[in-house]
């Protein structure tokens, strides 16, 4: 008997409804290649692999589950990559010419550097469309602030980042029961749809200097952005916004035009 390991935040998905709804809600057609983050046990690998797809990867960490899952899915077109996903080169498991759809159960301790892996992943090549959607399980007050919108407490860096690519809904709640072991919160799966021609994504001019400031500014969010923006450029010299406001009221658009400031001026040596 395999038992979940808390250093890697295992809580094994076990009911059958839940699972099936899920799979149901990632639209899998003929065709379709899929990515599950995360199998596990394999209940929803093996629910994935009776629908459509025309290939199904699963990218496991765990080496006790990896033996499992070769031994239980041997003989299907299950291609498994014994690896952690944030270290796992995206050309083992997005196929030339194709995209993929993701799906996983997260652990809730790294939830964040997982999305933030994908917005990467997908900011590559937006044009190539290497991602078409992730399907995913998290805990609930994530999937809120990823959904939140400004001048509210939830909103902050992974908002706007995730917002730069995607159109993202809450689906539904899973409760604790439906896991072995219970974890002490509810979780929710929200699905993320990849947008091929975000305007937003058009008006950057700089992914990484919006990703470096979000992420700055709302480590001190209580802090007015005449404090935080010293650490790119004299905030006095800053045109397109209040510099007296606060990071969590400010839209993704007044954020996309205060990065391209910051990046044109950083690219101009300092000169005002």
């Amino acid at each position: 008997m395999i038992i979940a390991k808390k250093s890697l935040g295992q809580n094994f998905l076990k009911d059958r409804y839940y699972k099936k709804k899920i799979v149901e809600s990632c639209n899998i057609k003929k065709g379709d290649f899929v990515v599950e983050i995360g199998p596990g046990m394999g209940d929803l690998t093996e629910i994935l692999l009776n629908s459509e797809a025309d290939l199904v990867t699963a990218i496991e960490i765990d080496k006790r589950l990896q033996e499992h899952l070769e031994e239980k899915f041997k003989g299907t077109k299950l291609n498994l990559i014994k690896n952690d996903f944030i270290k796992t080169n995206p050309d083992l498991y997005i196929p030339k010419n194709n995209s993929v759809k993701v799906v996983g159960n997260l652990p809730y301790h790294i939830t964040s550097k997982i999305i933030f892996k994908i917005m990467d992943i997908i900011k590559e090549d937006i044009e190539s469309e290497k991602i078409d959607s992730l399907t995913i399980m998290i805990q609930k007050e994530v999937a809120l602030r990823l959904c939140a919108k400004h001048n509210n407490k939830a909103y902050g860096g992974i908002t706007i980042l995730t917002d730069l690519f995607c159109k993202k809904e809450i689906l539904f709640d899973v409760p604790p029961e439906a896991f072995v072991p219970k974890p002490k919160v509810v979780s929710t799966v929200m699905q993320f749809k990849v947008l091929k021609n975000n305007p937003y994504f058009r008006r950057l001019k700089d992914y990484k200097t919006l990703k470096t400031l979000v992420k700055t500014v709302f480590l001190n969010r209580r802090k007015m952005l005449r404090n935080t923006l010293k650490a790119f450029v004299d905030p006095h010299l800053i045109k397109t916004v209040d510099i007296t406001r606060r990071p969590e009221t400010l839209t993704i658009g007044e954020f996309i035009d205060l990065a391209n400031e910051i990046f044109i001026f950083m690219k101009s040596g300092g000169d005002s």
